[in-house]
């Protein structure tokens, strides 16, 4: 199974076996079954045995920019980096979280020389391909190769639920002919698959078929273990978190 749901004291969270495996990793998606704002922080730190001063949030706008940390301290002392929907790292025991309403969740890893990230895609981050973003600039500043690179897309509103406008059709066909195959016609409305264009994105990349594994976990049809803003219009979110161990 690709992701698989645990749970510790109150809490139910999701991790991926093929990350997890590898005992250099650790990756968590959050339920709304013992998560809220109140408490997510404190959670986190718990279900990753870190203090708090060592999980980095994405500060998000629905956009395409990453920050790499490098030092988590300089990064505690100064003011975030703002407009952020993507986090990347060569440091152990640092968290890195981006938090979701339906949005995607993409978890990246490197195998040989751990290196880890995270990225929250909607449609824009998806049109905009942070994924592939992400795998450059993993190539770019740590030396990775592509065959080395395992990603995670995780749970996030299916093509079930995310009903489109025109204009997001369009804008998909008119930047990426080839996702046109994401998107379904029902009932006189579109319906766009997030997974399968960000899964086809990371492909393109060149990433290979067998290092990309899906969750095809609907937050809205699962509104039972997940916050779905699309579904509720809640201003509470899922994190996902990811951890290169020390």
């Amino acid at each position: 199974m690709d992701f698989i749901e645990k749970s510790y004291k109150e809490m139910i969270y999701y991790e991926i076996p093929f990350f997890n495996e590898n005992k250099n990793v650790k990756t968590i998606f959050t339920s709304r079954i013992g998560f809220n704002k109140g408490n997510i922080l404190n959670n986190l730190a718990l279900l990753f045995d870190e203090p708090e001063n060592k999980i980095v949030f994405s500060n998000q706008v629905h956009g395409n920019n990453i920050s790499i940390i490098k030092d988590i301290n300089f990064y505690n002392e100064t003011e975030k980096p703002k407009g952020v929907d993507g986090l990347l790292t060569d440091k152990k025991n640092i968290v890195l979280v981006t938090v979701h309403g339906d949005c995607v969740p993409l978890f990246f890893f490197d195998k040989k020389r751990k290196i880890i990230g995270l990225a929250h895609a909607g449609w824009r981050g998806t049109l905009s391909d942070i994924g592939g973003k992400m795998i450059s600039l993993m190539k770019r500043e740590f030396g990775s190769e592509l065959s080395d690179i395992i990603v995670g897309i995780g749970p996030s509103i299916g093509p079930c639920c995310y009903e489109v406008g025109e204009e997001i059709y369009e804008s998909f066909v008119g930047k990426h002919l080839f996702l046109i195959e994401c998107f379904e016609r029902k009932e006189g409305k579109y319906h766009l698959n997030l997974w399968r264009s960000n899964e086809l994105l990371i492909l393109r990349a060149g990433i290979l078929k067998q290092n990309i594994v899906n969750s095809c976990l609907c937050t809205s049809c699962h509104n039972d273990r997940f916050y779905s803003y699309r579904k509720e219009r809640t201003m509470e979110r899922m994190a996902a978190g990811i951890k290169l161990m020390g």
